[in-house]
């Protein structure tokens, strides 16, 4: 699969040969195919500390690999009956798991109820972020990739269900508004191993305001985690086996590290300003739950300049875990067996905790109005204990750094 995408990557690249180029013609102005891709190569991580860029990726240890950034897409929109439109969006690049959950991006249908009033159904975007109209579509957006520390701890594309949205004109811009609810299925990696996370019913709304410089947000969503599968259930079942009087914690803990049943909420605002010669942008959130490995609060500033074709930026960036793992007692019985498990709590316990702040400078070069390049150095600093973004070999029981570098050429077409 890595070879397939690097493959089709590569032949987009050499058919657009860098000129303009059109979405492909389908013989009706009823059915239109567009895409994009990214070519990108990446240097990151380090032998013990894996990166990635979004949850439901392989960790990059070190080196250079030219597929973290690399993803290939494309779209279908065919216009069905009056005000009835379907949609349909192919992603492939890396991923964790390969089938039809995570290739099927987007497969929806879209209503125009009144000239203000839209409805679709089906697999649609998780509205969570400025960018979640075009995550996968690097051309779309500034930097060279998704700040790792917003971005990253939801590695949610889309989620199955329906929404609604209510636009309205105002004197100087647009005011939206938005309701959702559906449920979502996803494939991550974590410290701990690959995992099949399940959240019904996930539910939210969002507002926002747009005028020709400025675009507001507020976002609200909430879910309930309904399965978790992976090699955390093993952990568990075995937990709960510990008799009381050998370890009077281990029930406890337990109960902490399953997350099922329970419930997460998030928070989001974000603000961005462009003037053609300035371009500012900014989201803040909260994520708050029962389930402790998942409450956090993370942000990022980006600031851009526009110098011709060239655009150069730099972004601050923070994330952070509300709270401190929880301290795992040793047990009343000293056994290698008890030992060994109480050591394995610890550190998983310890993995998903987050305190990781980063800057970031970069550069992108329009090259025509559907290619871009972009260069973008990342310095990470990671706190002892706080590498739940990071992909772990070894706990992690100092602070470090991290440079990742990233080139890599963005298409539309």
């Amino acid at each position: 699969m890595r070879l397939l995408i690097l493959f089709i990557t590569t032949w987009l690249l050499i058919f657009s040969n860098v000129h303009e180029v059109n979405a492909f013609n389908l013989g009706s102005d009823r059915f239109r195919l567009s895409g994009f891709g990214t070519v990108g190569v990446t240097s990151a991580g380090k032998k013990q500390f894996g990166y990635h860029k979004e949850r439901n990726q392989n960790a990059q240890f070190g080196g250079f690999s030219a597929f973290n950034d690399s993803v290939i897409g494309l779209q279908l929109d065919a216009d069905l009956i009056s005000n009835l439109t379907a949609t349909v969006q192919v992603v492939v690049e890396e991923r964790v798991k390969y089938d039809f959950n995570n290739i099927v991006d987007w497969a929806f249908l879209r209503y125009q109820i009144t000239p203000k009033l839209v409805a679709r159904a089906g697999r649609m975007n998780a509205d969570l972020f400025m960018l979640s109209e075009y995550r996968n579509v690097g051309f779309a957006y500034l930097w060279a990739h998704p700040v790792v520390e917003f971005y990253t701890p939801i590695s949610l594309n889309h989620y199955d269900g329906l929404d609604f949205k209510y636009i309205r004109p105002v004197a100087s811009g647009y005011l939206e508004f938005k309701v959702y609810g559906g449920q979502t299925n996803s494939d991550i990696k974590v410290s701990g191993g690959d995992l099949n996370l399940r959240t019904r019913p996930f539910y939210g709304a969002n507002a926002s305001f747009r005028t020709d410089l400025w675009r507001f947000r507020l976002i609200y969503a909430a879910t309930e985690i309904y399965s978790i599968h992976g090699q955390i259930t093993g952990l568990l079942d075995t937990l709960n086996q510990v008799p009381q009087s050998a370890w009077p914690q281990a029930a406890e803990l337990s109960n902490k590290l399953d997350g099922e049943d329970k419930r997460v909420s998030y928070y989001s605002a974000g603000l961005a300003y462009d003037n053609n010669f300035w371009l500012v942008q900014s989201e803040i959130a909260l994520i708050s739950s029962g389930w402790e490995s998942v409450n956090m609060r993370n942000g990022y500033v980006s600031v851009g300049r526009r110098f011709g074709p060239v655009t150069l930026y730099s972004i601050a960036a923070s994330a952070r875990t509300i709270g401190k793992p929880t301290q795992v007692v040793a047990p009343l019985v000293s056994t290698p067996t008890l030992s060994r498990l109480e050591t394995v709590t610890r550190n998983v316990f310890n993995a998903p905790h987050i305190n990781q702040n980063a800057i970031s400078l970069g550069m992108r070069w329009d090259l025509n109005p559907r290619v871009a390049v972009k260069a973008q150095w990342d310095h990470t600093w990671v706190k002892k204990h706080g590498g739940g973004l990071l992909i772990l070999k070894e706990p992690l029981e100092k602070d470090i750094t991290l440079n990742t570098f990233s080139l890599n050429l963005n298409f539309i077409f």
